[in-house]
């Protein structure tokens, strides 16, 4: 029953409008159309279901460092993280406005931070989109300190959100819990949980949004497999798995470590 109503309401929600005979133009290629989602009511929602998690990963001892990857500003708070990495694919927007900036455009596999800097990591609106998610991967173990953790969150191939083309996660490549697991422990990672989240249907009618927080609950006990996106917590692993050789690459030409931004790299869209 709780999957045939979920189906009725994604036929509701296709982006197909017979009228015009052509698919509106959601490709999400743009770090705009992804800042536009998070600013509508629906977005919000999304991030204010998630932003909980995310709060929790992360570290706040003295000294320590804590860096985003991909379009991660809705789920942070200013003073949580040391950068936030927006891979070039999608462009680079001013965070935070009322603080020095700490977003930077970067090459994904190219990282500009040293070797075993970073205390915890997290990839959102990342993964799914590069075309090389290993190498992404391989960057973020190179960087990750011996104890550091590394949070990924990504769409859920069986979720009813990788169907929702006016969402992001209905873009890019989705992951069941076995092709996240298996991608994290092939590139260095070992999962600790993975989990998922966002239960409530990708629409966004009042009265849905104003029951999010009860379906929220409600999903994560009876139909966890309807989960939207999935969040995978995960340890470095500090040796290498017996015949997997990922990590034995040719050197490339060391990264800048510098956080810095340059400013003709940064867009001025606000």
């Amino acid at each position: 029953m709780p999957i045939l109503i979920a189906s009725r309401l994604l036929i509701s929600y296709q982006t197909y409008d017979p009228t015009a005979g052509v698919y509106p133009t959601f490709m999400y290629d743009d770090i705009l159309e992804i800042r536009d989602f998070y600013k509508a009511r629906q977005g919000q929602q999304v991030a204010t279901q998630l932003r909980p998690k995310v709060t929790d990963f992360w570290v706040r001892s003295e000294g320590c460092c804590n860096i985003a990857i991909g379009f991660a500003t809705p789920f942070l708070w200013q003073d949580e993280v040391v950068s936030v990495l927006m891979p070039q694919r999608h462009g680079v927007l001013i965070w935070p406005h009322n603080q020095p900036v700490r977003s930077t455009l970067v090459d994904p596999h190219a990282l500009p931070v040293p070797d075993v800097h970073t205390d915890r990591l997290m990839l959102v609106h990342a993964l799914e989109f590069d075309s090389a998610p290993g190498r992404m991967l391989d960057e973020c173990w190179r960087i990750l300190d011996g104890a550091g953790r590394l949070l990924v969150i990504v769409p859920h191939r069986h979720g009813i959100w990788t169907r929702a083309e006016k969402t992001p996660f209905g873009h890019g490549r989705p992951y069941s819990r076995r092709q996240l697991r298996q991608l994290l422990q092939y590139h260095g990672f070992e999962p600790r949980v993975i989990k998922t989240m966002l239960f409530m249907p990708p629409m966004a009618t009042g009265w849905m949004l104003k029951l999010s927080n009860s379906i929220e609950s409600i999903g994560a006990r009876w139909w966890p497999a309807l989960g939207g996106v999935l969040l995978a917590e995960a340890d470095k692993m500090l040796y290498a798995p017996a015949g997997k050789t990922s990590k034995l690459r040719p050197a490339r030409p060391r990264a800048r470590t510098s956080f810095a931004p340059q400013a003709s790299q940064i867009s001025q869209r606000y």
